[in-house]
C-alpha cells in the first residue's frame, strides 16, 4: 500500500508518527488520547473523563467527543455529557476524589470540563470550590474554555481571563491548532504539579481552525520538579486553609513550573534594544505577520525584540525583567482587557533601569493604541506598530497598498446575515398577535432578532428565560407578555424560570419550543431533555395553570391521557388564537410547541429513521401572482423568486425544502401538492457524461515559493468550511504544512460564512496567523457574490496578485420581500469586486446552474468551482490530492469528483461544458418589442378572444408609437414594455376560468402533466362562493382538494366565454367587480398615457407605473394591495397631467 492510500480522516487520533488533519476541536480530543498515551509512556495507570456543556466556538466537541468513542474507549476515557456547565464541573472535581473516598484500581482520572465564557460564568462556584479545594497529584484538571471575542456567535463577546484569574485559576493561551495538543500536555503536568485547575484558552481563531499537524512533535519536553507539600486535594480543609493553600502553596508552584519548564518564550532578542513586545497568545502570529506588512523582514536588525507570553496569568516575575532589560519601550500587545500589561506595570515597577510601557495608551502621547474592545487582527497591531516605529525612528518599508476604490460611490450591497433554515419550526412557532412585544432567549429562535427586532426584547443569559418579566412586571402598563424559551435551554436550566414566574405570581406565557435538538449548536439532543408530555406534568406539577400543546402533527399524540389533566393539543394553525386566549389568564400558562428542528428531521429522513413526507409541493408560475403572500406566511427560505415573462413569481426550491408546507397558507390558488411516489422518475436521472478529453488534460500545480492565501466566501450550511478542509487536507497529503480559519458560528444558519486557507512549505506557516492579512489574498472563491463583496472578504483583495472565481447564481438575502430578506442585483456586484481588483482577473460564472445540469446538485457547485480553480494554476496542490481528499470526505464522492473534474474541463473548454449542460454561456438578447407585446396579446386572446386582444394591441401600439418619436430604440423601449406589462397584468385578471385553465393548459400544466401522467395531485384553494371565513380576520379560509378538482378545472375552463356576462357567476363578487373596475381604469390610463408622453414626463410615468404593477395577488392580499395603489395613483397620475397642462399654458 502506497503513502497515499493509507491516509484517513481519523489519523489525528490514531497515529503517532505523520502527518494529519486535524481542527481545533479535534486537537481537544486528541490531548485526552495522548494525555492517556503519555501516562502509560511514564508507567502511570489514569483514565480520562470529560464533560461539559456545548457552546460555540466549541459548539461541536460534543459531537467530535461522540463520533471518537472508539478511540476514546481504547484509551479508558469516558465522555459524558452534560445538563449544564455548573454540573459538569462539579462532576470533573468529584473525578479528583477518587482516592479520598474509594478504593480504585488506577492511579488516577484526569478530567477535562468545557463550554463557552457565559458557561464559564455559570460554573464559576463550582470551579472556585474545586481550585480551593485542590485536584488529584495524578489525575488533573484542565478546563476547556471557548471565548468568542466579537460576539459572533454569542449574546456577549467575551474575554475569560478575569473569570479564571479570580478563581486563582492559570490561564494557558494556544495561539493556534497546532499549539492546543503541547500546551494542553503541559496544563495537566500543571494541575498535577500543584494541585490547581489550569484553563486553556481556546478562541473562535483556534476552534473554528483546521491545520495539518507533525503527529511526531506533539510532546513538550518537560523539567523534572520536586513535588510542592501539600496542595492536592484534601477531604475537607476549613475555609481559610484552602485558601492559604492556594495562595501560599499552589500559585507559587505554578509559577515555578512555568518558570522551570519556559514555557513562554523570546522569538526575537537583539542585541541593540529600542522596542520590546510582549504579545500574547494569538497576538503573537499576528504581530509577526504585522511587522512584515509595515516592512520589518528582519525585528531583530530593527532592534525589536519580541516575547511570546503564552500564559497571559501569573507571570514570571523574572521572565519579564530580563526580556525587558534595556529596552527603551515595551509595548504589550494583548486582546480586550490589559490582562498582562497591568502585571508588566507591577513587575517593572520597582526596577532600576525601567522602561516606558505602551499598551492600551501610547506612554508618549496618551492616547489609545491598541484597542480594549473586539478582537485583534494582524492589521490592527500593524496600525500599532507602524505608530511605534515611527516614533522611535525605526525604518519602515511599507508596500503600496491598493487605491481608494473607484466608483466608491455605488449603492451599497446588503449583508447576508443569518436566517432560519428551510422549513424551520420557529418560522411558526415564534409568531404572535401583532402587538406583542416577546422575550428573546438563546437558541436559534433568537434568530429573529436579526429579522425584526423590534418585537423582541433583550437577551438573557441561559436559563434567566422571564425573569426580566418578573422585575417589570409591577410597574409596567402591560398586564401579561410571552416569553420563548427552548427544549434545551429548558432541560439546561430554564426549568428553574419558570420555576420563578410562578412563584412572583406574574401573568405570563412560556412558549415552549419543542424542537428535539439543540439544533444551534449540531443538532444534539437535548441532555436531560424530556419529552412533550413528561414537560406537560413538570409544568402543572409547578403550579402552571393553563398548559396547552400545538404542533404541526397533532395527531401524533394519540394517548392524551400521557399528559397532564387539561392539556389541550392543537394544530399550530390555531397557534394565534391560543395565544390570544391564555394572555387573558391570569398567572403563569405555558405553550409547548412540538415541531422537529428541519434540518435534523431531514438527516433523520435521508438516513430512515424518520418516514418522509408524502407531499412533495410546487408552486405554478403561471397562476402565481409574485404577492410574496407564500413566503410572508412561511419566511420560508426555500420560496425563493424565479424570472417569469409577466414579472418575478415564486418557487420552491426542492434540494433545501424541508416539508413543512407553511408556504401553502399563502393566499393564493398556485400551489399544487404532489405525491411524491406518484411522480415519474426515470430508473436513473442520467447526467452528461464527462468527456474522455477530461484523461488528456494537463494537471497544472502552482510553484509554492511564498505562503499561498486562498479566501473563500459562501453561505452558511452549502458546504464552505468542507471545501477548506478538502483544501487543507490536500495539502497533507503533498506533505505540505497548511491551516484554515473558518468564519461559522451563528453564520451557519443562511448567513455569510468565509474560510481563509494559508499554505506553506515549512512548519513556520504556524508563526503567522490564521487570518489573511489585508491585501494578501491570492484566490477568491466567491462560492457566494454577495459574500464576496462584503468587507471582510475586500479587504483581503489585491489587485496585483488577487485571482477570483465567483459563483454567478445570486441567491436571494434571506426570504426576498419579508423582513430585511432581498435580491442583489448581479451587476451591481460585478461593479463591486471590479472596484478591488482588475477585470480580466474575474471569472463571473452561473457555476451552480451548470452543477444542477451537469451533476444534478446545487451543492456540488463549490467542488466545481475548486475544478476550475486547480486547473486555472491557482492552487499549490497536486490535482490527485485534491481528488483524494474529496474521496476521504467520504459525502457523495462519485458526485463530487464528477463536478472536480466538470469544473476542470470547463476552464480548458467553456463552451463544449455548456452545450453538453444545455446551457447558454451568454445571457439571452432581449426580445423585440413586437415579439414582447405579441406573447401578451396571443395569452389574452385564450384568456377571453380575439376581440379583447385587439383592445390591448391598439392601446399599446399607441404607446409605442410615441416613444419611438422620443428614443427611437426599437429594442428596448422600457415605458412601453412597462406600459404593457401593466394592462396585461390588469386585463388578464385572474378569475376562477383563468386558474382552472392555467392549471390544466398552462405552460407549467403541460410539460409537468405530461412527464407525470399519473400523478396524484392536490390543491390548497379558497373558492369565494363558498369558503368558509376566519372569525377573526373575515379572510376566506384554504382547503385542500383531492386530485378531483383537475377534472372541475378542465371543464370550468371550458366557460370562460361567460366572463363579463350576466350567466358568470363569480363575476357577482365584489373582488372581480373591482378587477373589472381596475382593468378598464388601467385601460383609461394607458391611453392617456400615449396622449400625453414627451421628453419631460418620460422618467415620472415609468416610475408611475410601478404603482399599477405592484397590485398582485388574490382576494384580501388583492385588496390590501389595491387600497394602498389606489391612495397613490390619482394623486400620482395628476400631478404628471397637470405638469403637461401648466407647459402648454405656459
Amino acid at each position: 500500500m502506497n503513502y497515499i492510500d493509507n491516509i484517513r480522516l481519523d489519523d489525528c487520533f490514531t497515529k503517532d508518527n505523520d502527518l494529519a488533519l486535524m481542527n481545533g476541536v479535534q486537537a481537544l480530543v486528541r490531548l485526552l488520547i495522548e494525555q492517556a498515551k503519555l501516562d502509560k509512556d511514564n508507567g502511570l495507570v489514569t483514565h480520562g473523563y470529560v464533560s461539559g456543556y456545548p457552546g460555540s466556538p466549541l459548539g461541536t466537541l460534543d459531537l467530535e467527543l461522540g463520533r471518537s468513542k472508539k478511540h476514546l474507549e481504547k484509551h479508558n476515557i469516558i465522555f459524558q455529557p452534560a445538563v449544564n456547565e455548573e454540573l459538569a464541573a462539579t462532576a470533573a472535581w468529584g473525578t479528583q476524589m477518587l482516592g479520598l473516598y474509594d478504593r480504585p484500581q488506577i492511579d488516577g482520572v484526569f478530567s477535562m470540563w468545557y463550554g463557552k465564557g457565559p458557561g464559564l460564568d455559570r460554573s464559576m462556584d463550582a470551579l472556585r470550590h474545586a481550585n480551593m479545594g485542590g485536584v488529584s497529584m495524578k489525575g488533573g484538571m484542565v478546563l476547556a474554555v471557548a471565548d468568542d471575542p466579537i460576539g459572533k456567535s454569542s449574546t456577549i463577546a467575551y474575554q475569560s481571563e478575569q473569570s479564571l484569574i479570580s478563581a486563582g485559576i492559570p490561564v494557558f493561551y494556544p495561539a493556534n491548532v497546532d499549539e492546543v495538543i503541547p500546551m494542553g500536555l503541559q496544563a495537566f503536568a500543571l494541575s498535577r504539579h500543584a494541585g490547581v485547575c489550569v484553563a486553556l484558552k481556546i478562541t473562535s481563531d483556534t476552534a473554528d481552525s483546521n491545520s495539518v499537524i507533525d503527529l511526531g512533535k506533539l510532546r513538550p519536553i518537560s523539567s523534572k520538579l520536586e513535588n510542592p507539600i501539600n496542595v492536592h486535594v484534601n477531604r475537607h480543609d476549613p475555609a481559610l486553609d484552602r485558601e492559604a493553600a492556594l495562595i501560599k502553596r499552589r500559585i507559587p508552584a505554578s509559577k515555578d513550573f512555568i518558570k522551570q519548564n519556559k514555557i513562554n518564550n523570546v522569538i526575537f532578542n537583539p542585541t541593540k534594544k529600542t522596542l520590546g513586545i510582549i504579545s500574547v497568545g494569538k497576538a503573537t502570529t499576528e504581530t509577526i505577520d504585522a511587522l512584515d506588512k509595515i516592512g520589518i523582514k528582519d525585528p531583530e536588525r530593527s532592534g525589536i525584540g519580541l516575547f511570546a507570553c503564552k500564559i497571559p496569568w501569573p507571570l514570571i516575575d523574572q521572565e519579564i525583567i530580563n526580556f525587558c532589560k534595556n529596552f527603551e519601550e515595551i509595548l504589550v500587545i494583548e486582546e480586550k482587557a490589559s490582562i498582562v500589561e497591568e502585571q508588566v506595570a507591577h513587575i517593572l515597577f520597582n526596577s532600576k533601569s525601567r522602561p516606558r510601557l505602551s499598551g492600551k495608551l501610547d506612554a508618549s502621547s496618551k492616547e489609545e493604541l491598541v484597542p480594549k474592545i473586539s478582537e485583534l487582527s494582524s492589521d490592527i497591531i500593524a496600525d500599532c506598530l507602524l505608530k511605534k516605529a515611527i516614533h522611535s525612528s525605526i525604518s519602515i518599508d511599507i508596500p503600496k497598498t491598493k487605491s481608494e476604490a473607484i466608483g466608491g460611490n455605488l449603492p451599497p450591497v446588503v449583508s447576508r446575515t443569518p436566517w432560519y433554515c428551510a422549513g424551520c419550526p420557529h418560522n411558526s412557532g415564534t409568531k404572535t398577535p401583532d402587538e406583542e412585544v416577546v422575550g428573546i432567549g438563546i437558541g436559534c429562535h433568537s434568530i429573529g432578532y436579526f429579522l425584526h427586532p423590534e418585537k423582541l426584547t433583550n437577551f438573557s443569559q441561559m436559563g434567566g428565560e422571564g425573569g426580566h418579566w418578573i422585575g417589570r412586571a409591577p410597574f409596567s402598563n402591560h398586564k401579561h407578555t410571552f416569553q420563548n424559551i427552548g427544549d434545551g435551554t429548558y432541560a439546561h436550566s430554564g426549568s428553574l424560570a419558570i420555576r420563578a414566574a410562578v412563584s412572583a405570581n406574574v401573568n405570563i406565557t412560556f412558549k415552549i419550543l419543542y424542537n428535539d435538538a439543540v439544533a444551534m449548536t449540531g443538532g444534539q439532543k437535548a441532555i436531560g431533555g424530556a419529552t412533550p408530555w413528561a414537560i406537560s406534568k413538570q409544568l402543572a406539577a409547578e403550579g402552571v395553570k393553563k398548559i396547552y400543546v400545538v404542533s404541526d402533527e397533532p395527531e401524533q399524540f394519540k394517548e392524551t391521557k400521557l399528559f397532564a389533566d387539561k392539556v389541550g393539543i392543537f394544530h399550530r394553525d390555531e397557534l394565534i388564537n391560543i395565544q390570544k386566549e391564555v394572555r387573558e389568564i391570569s398567572g403563569v400558562t405555558a405553550i409547548i410547541y412540538v415541531q422537529t428542528c428541519a434540518t435534523e428531521l431531514r438527516r433523520r429522513r435521508k438516513r430512515g429513521y424518520v418516514q418522509d413526507r408524502d407531499i412533495k409541493m410546487y408552486i405554478n408560475p403561471d397562476v402565481c401572482e409574485g404577492c410574496g403572500d407564500c413566503a410572508e406566511k412561511s419566511n420560508c427560505v426555500a420560496v425563493k423568486p424565479v424570472e417569469h415573462f409577466d414579472g418575478t413569481k415564486r418557487q420552491i426550491d426542492q434540494s433545501v425544502c424541508n416539508k413543512d408546507y407553511s408556504c401553502k397558507k399563502g393566499f393564493c390558488p398556485s400551489f399544487i401538492g404532489v405525491q411524491a411516489g406518484s411522480i415519474s422518475i426515470k430508473e436513473k436521472k442520467t447526467f452528461p457524461e464527462i468527456p474522455k478529453t477530461i484523461n488528456t488534460l494537463k494537471k497544472p500545480k502552482k510553484d509554492l515559493k511564498n505562503i499561498q492565501n486562498i479566501i473563500m466566501a459562501g453561505i452558511g450550511g452549502t458546504g464552505v468550511s468542507t471545501v477548506a478542509a478538502i483544501i487543507v487536507m490536500a495539502a497533507r497529503i503533498d506533505k505540505l504544512f497548511a491551516q484554515s480559519m473558518n468564519f461559522t458560528g451563528l453564520a451557519q444558519k443562511n448567513g455569510a460564512v468565509t474560510s481563509q486557507i494559508r499554505i506553506g512549505k515549512e512548519k513556520s506557516l504556524y508563526d503567522r496567523s490564521a487570518r489573511l492579512p489585508n491585501e494578501t489574498a491570492d484566490v477568491l472563491l466567491g462560492c457566494d457574490a454577495v459574500v464576496s463583496v462584503s468587507p471582510s472578504i475586500t479587504r483581503t483583495l489585491n489587485p496585483l496578485r488577487t485571482n477570483a472565481i465567483i459563483n454567478g447564481r445570486v441567491e436571494p438575502v434571506g426570504v426576498a420581500g419579508v423582513h430585511i430578506g432581498t435580491v442583489v442585483d448581479d451587476s451591481l456586484l460585478k461593479k463591486h469586486l471590479e472596484n478591488h481588483l482588475q477585470t480580466e482577473n474575474i471569472d463571473f460564472i452561473d457555476i451552480s446552474n451548470l452543477a444542477e445540469a451537469l451533476v444534478g446538485d446545487t451543492v456540488s457547485a463549490n467542488i466545481m468551482m475548486l475544478g476550475i480553480a486547480a486547473q486555472k494554476e491557482l492552487l499549490p496542490i497536486d490535482i490527485d490530492s485534491l481528488q483524494k481528499a474529496i474521496e476521504l470526505n467520504g459525502v457523495a464522492i462519485e458526485q463530487n469528483l464528477r463536478a472536480f473534474n466538470w469544473g476542470r474541463l470547463l476552464c480548458e473548454q467553456p463552451q463544449s461544458v455548456f452545450n453538453l449542460a444545455g446551457l447558454n454561456s451568454k445571457k439571452s438578447e432581449i426580445i423585440s418589442i413586437d415579439k414582447y407585446v405579441d406573447n401578451f396579446s396571443d395569452i389574452l386572446e385564450k384568456y377571453q378572444n380575439k376581440e379583447y386582444s385587439e383592445i390591448f394591441l391598439s392601446k399599446v401600439k399607441k404607446v409605442i408609437e410615441k416613444e419611438n418619436q422620443i428614443i427611437n430604440s426599437e429594442k428596448e423601449l422600457p415605458l412601453s414594455r412597462k406600459a404593457a406589462l401593466t394592462l396585461f397584468r390588469a386585463m388578464r385578471y385572474k378569475d376562477e376560468y383563468e386558474v382552472a385553465r392555467l392549471h390544466t393548459s398552462g405552460n407549467f400544466a403541460q410539460t409537468f402533466l405530461n412527464e407525470n401522467k399519473n400523478a396524484k395531485l392536490e390543491y390548497y384553494l379558497a373558492p369565494p362562493l363558498f369558503s368558509k371565513k376566519d372569525p377573526e380576520t373575515g379572510h376566506l379560509l384554504k382547503r385542500r382538494f383531492g386530485h378531483w378538482v383537475y377534472k372541475v378545472f378542465k371543464v370550468l375552463s371550458y366557460f370562460k366565454f361567460l366572463r363579463g356576462t350576466k350567466l358568470d357567476i363569480f363575476g357577482y363578487t365584489l373582488e372581480r367587480k373591482k378587477e373589472r373596475a381596475l382593468a378598464q381604469k388601467t385601460i383609461t390610463t394607458i391611453n392617456k398615457i400615449s396622449d400625453i408622453l414627451n421628453d419631460n414626463n418620460y422618467k415620472k410615468i415609468i416610475e408611475f407605473l410601478d404603482i399599477p404593477l405592484s397590485i398582485k395577488g388574490y382576494g384580501h392580499v388583492k385588496e390590501k394591495n389595491i387600497k394602498i395603489a389606489e391612495q397613490k395613483w390619482d394623486k400620482s397620475f395628476d400631478k404628471i397631467l397637470n405638469n403637461q397642462n401648466l407647459k402648454k399654458v405656459s
